[in-house]
């Protein structure tokens, strides 16, 4: 339970108030895939940074290879799990009613009915018209009975109304994964939050087949990182409660945002791959995000 406290307050720490605030600098290391011979060019306020280069509020333009504290982290899913994903918004001004007033009480109760915080990210590019949020939450459950054993528990009922008006934004969908699998959550890495509900056709089926022949090779050879599909999960049953759903989500890994406009902007991705998509996904969402560590 340590570990959630710990995830959700970084998370409200890093709300994107903050992430606002991070300099041209920092943004500048993030986007040039924390390469270690980056020379940078921008007025740096990192502490880091502060303390490499013996000046603070500096103009930088020394390697950036002492700046760059590179952080990753191992997390397993687990195919006898559900996961509840959520996208949400932490009302402005209600910080501390979420985390220092709900979260510290209602910690215990999440232990007791074995809910474990996966992963708090936050968003960095929304492409997404029915998830504007800025955060996104993954959390492991035993099953989804845990869930309404949780909801039902009257001593919780009266913690959970420390939450009311803390989110301006709230949607989460219930899922599993098919296998076993071990996930390295990086801090020079970019992840898509990929959702997608297919049209129900025999064509669709064929289009989307064809979509993944025909956008492998380009995929390669574009020029930029490849993005490697992480874990992928199918809808778990919620008893009609989720207010988010699709027929398949997946975590996508990036080197960088830059790389996947890049393919996008690929010439045979656009004239060849993503026609095919297009016939084949009837509605899908893609949030890009950073994982958020301790």
């Amino acid at each position: 339970m340590k570990t959630i406290r710990l995830l959700l307050m970084c998370a409200a720490i890093s709300s994107f108030s903050l992430l606002q605030s991070c300099s041209a600098q920092t943004e500048e290391i993030v986007e040039n895939k924390m390469e270690k011979e980056h020379i940078c060019s921008a007025k740096c306020t990192s502490e880091k940074c502060d303390i490499a280069h013996k000046e603070k509020g500096h103009q930088c333009t020394a390697s950036c290879s002492d700046v760059v504290d590179l952080k990753s982290v191992d997390v397993q899913f687990n195919k006898n799990k559900v996961y509840e994903i959520v996208y949400f918004t932490i009302t402005k001004g209600k910080e501390k009613q979420v985390f220092e007033d709900y979260m510290p009480k209602a910690a215990p109760f999440f232990e007791k009915y074995g809910v474990k915080s996966v992963g708090m990210f936050s968003v960095v590019e929304n492409r997404s018209e029915t998830l504007q949020s800025t955060m996104v939450g993954i959390f492991e459950w035993p099953n989804y009975e845990s869930k309404e054993n949780l909801e039902s528990d009257k001593e919780f009922q009266k913690i959970a109304k420390l939450r009311d008006g803390g989110f301006s934004f709230f949607k989460g969908g219930w899922f599993a994964t098919a296998e076993d699998k071990k996930i390295t959550f990086k801090s020079d890495k970019v992840y898509e939050m990929v959702g997608a509900s297919f049209y129900p056709t025999e064509e669709a089926k064929k289009s989307l087949e064809e979509y993944f022949k025909i956008s492998e090779p380009i995929k390669r050879s574009y020029g930029g990182s490849y993005p490697e599909f992480l874990v992928q999960f199918a809808p778990s049953n919620s008893n009609g409660t989720a207010t988010y759903s699709h027929e398949m989500q997946i975590i996508v890994e990036w080197n960088s945002l830059e790389d996947n406009k890049k393919l996008f902007a690929n010439e045979a991705f656009k004239t060849e791959a993503i026609p095919l998509m297009k016939k084949a996904i009837e509605k899908s969402d893609f949030v890009f995000t950073k994982f958020i560590f301790n």
